[in-house]
């Protein structure tokens, strides 16, 4: 790792992004530039020296600042980081713009963050037959059969109390079949995983994944979903979910009519029978948890992800109003270098292709923490 002496000389106030996980990174000896942080006001600077790619990313964040009527954007400007304008700054005597967007780490103590570069397809129109080329076989297994990849992540593990930075190395050689691995690692998820977090991703990816599927304005290319949490705010929560599950666990399933849940012939296990509870009146962090306490590995969870899906922005401010008002956890759409604009009005199914995907996984997610919750034994 470069010390800070090889970086070029920066204006006052402004670093290098400690916490760059992918994309062009400073190099001792060379031009290229990596993402710079305004340690003044919590944003992160983008360069746009590349002639092209750089007036195309300018042009489309300008036209998504000043969207008023279009859908499109409007509703795209609720997934993507704030945009606070252009700007050009004197790297090492020379004058260079950069995109100034919000840092979605900023105030996190323990920033967790994956770059998911989205869509099989990561190669623009302009693109040369050697670009071209060289992009369809990178990430080949994963892009092929989920239309999307890792190209970096790093999170602070709770399990030994150290960062651990995995790169592109490590996202090449992920498939179809090893790519949960990398998004458990991620979620810290050695002891299992974590509702809340899971919940809070979800909401952020449906709600992009509601985009994809209905926006006909965009082709977008090599454009990504970052994924930010604070580590330092999981753990309490995995604390207080473990403490709760004991509780629950401890205590025999009732049914409606106050006898005990049937239990299948040859299976000593009782089938929840209850339906998920009125939670109007209950209080924020206790609806989260008395929807963890509705679950069972026999629910229908299709129908449990719809009810979720068509609540999720009231989901979302319950699960974080009795900590802190603040989310704790984010997705949120990035890189518009290689963002055309549509030629004919529909769907862009190479970029929706990896959205699902994305979606599946983490709704798979949740479907394996209900069932690790259910199966874990009560406290006496």
């Amino acid at each position: 790792m470069s010390s800070i002496r090889d970086y070029p000389a920066l204006p006052e106030g402004v670093q290098p992004l400690d916490n760059q996980v992918a994309g062009h990174t400073f190099q001792q000896g060379t031009d290229a530039l990596g993402l710079l942080q305004d340690t003044d006001n919590g944003t992160v600077l983008k360069p746009a020296g590349k002639v092209l790619c750089g007036v195309r990313e300018i042009k489309f964040y300008d036209q998504l600042q000043a969207a008023t009527t279009e859908q499109d954007l409007l509703r795209l400007k609720e997934i993507t980081p704030q945009y606070h304008g252009h700007h050009k700054l004197v790297i090492d005597g020379k004058s260079v713009e950069f995109i100034k967007l919000s840092d979605l780490t900023h105030g996190m103590l323990e920033p967790c963050i994956m770059d998911v570069k989205i869509g099989s397809r990561t190669w623009d129109p302009l693109a040369t037959e050697e670009k071209r080329k060289a992009e369809e076989s990178k990430y080949y297994a994963c892009k092929h059969n989920l239309g999307l990849c890792i190209p970096g992540f790093q999170f602070y593990s709770l399990a030994n109390g150290r960062v651990m930075r995995y790169g592109r190395d490590y996202g090449k050689k992920l498939t179809e079949a090893t790519v949960k691995d990398a998004f458990r690692k991620f979620l810290n998820a050695d002891s299992g995983l974590c509702r809340q977090l899971l919940m809070q991703f979800l909401s952020d990816l449906w709600t992009i994944q509601k985009w994809a599927r209905t926006q006909t304005s965009f082709r977008l290319y090599a454009s990504s979903v970052l994924l930010v949490y604070d580590a330092r705010r999981l753990k309490p929560v995995l604390q207080h979910q473990t403490r709760s599950l004991s509780r629950s666990n401890s205590k025999p399933a009732v049914s409606n009519s106050g006898s005990s849940s049937p239990v299948v012939a040859g299976s000593s296990s009782p089938i929840s029978r209850t339906p998920t509870p009125d939670l109007s009146n209950v209080e924020p962090l206790q609806h989260y948890y008395k929807i963890q306490r509705s679950h069972s590995t026999m629910n229908n969870y299709e129908e449990d992800m719809k009810a979720m899906r068509e609540s999720y922005v009231f989901m979302r401010d319950n699960l974080v109003g009795s900590y802190e008002n603040k989310v704790w956890a984010q997705a949120r759409m990035i890189d518009f270098a290689h963002a055309f604009p549509a030629e004919e009005a529909s769907i862009d199914t190479n970029y929706l292709q990896g959205i699902e995907s994305l979606v599946n996984i983490f709704e798979d997610f949740l479907k394996d923490c209900d069932a690790e919750n259910a199966s874990k034994p009560g406290v006496p």
